[in-house]
């Protein structure tokens, strides 16, 4: 008797393609964790590949982000696999959407309409049939107004209301496919969700959270946003498939992707793949001399390293004597409490009258790039303090 053969489907998002580490470029490991993927697709026979959003790290990407999408996708589809994209909180959707109608004439689907609700796409492939509802990242200040509620009040708009109402639409329109399994990809999070500092949560949109139950009647969810691979309710059913790479320290958690089989008309697997490629994260803190002589940290030469002395003095270029010792330190600080004290306080404890011009600069910066100002910033920062201090009222010199 003659059987389907399943449907291989690999699920991933959040390649944050143009992205750097601190100020490190990661186009190199990008590229190599993007060539894992196509020979994953070859090797495991993947039929169709979901990214679930921030398939770039901003809106307007570098031409270099662009060039290594288009040599993705070329690698993805020469591996023999559809692939299907959505825009995340960090894409455009317009940009991203570009050609889109074109794009699915060779295999790649781009799923960005974000004015209208999405309609169910069937893919089939070796007898099998399976429904995407694909919903592009719906900004609730930009995306159709939230349908009226049972009592005919308008509903507030946010990202929960703006998602239900397109999840909705779209389990609609399922009605008149037949029975096939439904898998729904979206960027979202979802309450209970474990986050990491990469991600912004209330940037999305600038609204709460979504309930796990609007995915209710989908038998897969292929989620991006939230950069750790996850679970939502312990079912399986609801996923983060998590970043491409490390992008903060506090992804200190292996990598993976997922290969989602479909066969006999239902989803009869999901497996978890750790992805190889990437240089992994790691946080030390001890006295800057432990640290260049133990010799147990030299599992940590290939890592990215961010550095929290406890030195009680301060050190002389820190940094530079740190990168002698670990190629990829990238990150170095005193610990709270220690050394660079302000009236016995750490400076982020301290008054805004107990701080300096250079110490509220330097808070300033750390709010808004979510992350300490490197040591490269603060002596430009100093610079520009001194250079301040010796003009005059008119902006000249003063006279010496």
């Amino acid at each position: 008797m003659w059987h389907a053969a399943p449907v291989r489907i690999l699920h991933t998002s959040d390649w944050h393609l143009g992205r750097r580490f601190e100020r490190e470029p990661l186009e190199e490991d990008q590229r190599a964790a993007l060539g894992w993927l196509a020979g994953l697709v070859e090797s495991e026979g993947v039929d169709l590949v979901v990214v679930a959003g921030d398939i770039y790290d901003r809106a307007l990407p570098a031409e270099e982000a662009v060039t290594l999408l288009d040599d993705a996708l070329d690698a993805l589809r020469g591996a023999g696999a559809t692939v299907v994209l959505i825009p995340g909180n960090h894409d455009s959707a317009r940009r991203l959407g570009f050609g889109a109608r074109r794009q699915a004439l060779g295999g790649v689907r781009v799923f960005a309409d974000v004015s209208r609700p999405p309609e169910p796409w069937v893919f089939e492939a070796g007898g099998e049939r399976v429904a995407i509802v694909a919903v592009p990242f719906l900004d609730p200040l930009v995306a159709p107004p939230p349908a009226p509620g049972p009592d005919g009040a308008p509903r507030p708009r946010t990202h929960q209301n703006v998602l239900a109402d397109a999840l909705s639409a779209g389990r609609s329109s399922l009605a008149s496919l037949g029975p096939m399994p439904a898998l729904a990809v979206a960027h979202a999070f979802v309450a209970g969700s474990a986050t990491s500092d990469s991600e912004k949560v209330l940037a999305i949109g600038g609204t709460d959270a979504v309930d796990a139950a609007v995915f209710a009647g989908f038998d897969y969810v292929a989620l991006g946003h939230l950069h750790r691979p996850q679970s939502v309710g312990g079912t399986g059913r609801i996923v983060y498939s998590g970043s491409l790479l490390p992008y903060s320290f506090s992804e200190d958690h292996a990598k993976s992707v997922r290969l989602v089989d479909v066969a006999g008309g239902a989803v009869t697997g999901v497996r978890e793949v750790p992805i190889p490629v990437g240089r992994p994260v790691i946080t030390l803190e001890g006295r800057l001399g432990e640290l260049l002589d133990d010799p147990g940290l030299d599992v940590y030469l290939d890592h990215w390293v961010a550095v929290r002395l406890t030195d009680d003095t301060v050190q002389v270029q820190p940094m530079e004597r740190l990168r002698s010792r670990f190629p990829h330190a990238v990150n170095v600080r005193y610990a709270p409490g220690r050394a660079d004290l302000v009236g016995g306080r750490a400076p982020e404890e301290a008054t805004l009258e107990e701080r300096s011009p250079e110490e509220m600069v330097l808070a300033f910066l750390a709010e808004l790039r979510d992350r300490p100002p490197t040591d490269v910033e603060r002596e430009l920062v100093a610079e520009a303090m001194t250079a301040a201090a010796g003009a005059g009222p008119s902006g000249q010199g003063a006279a010496g």
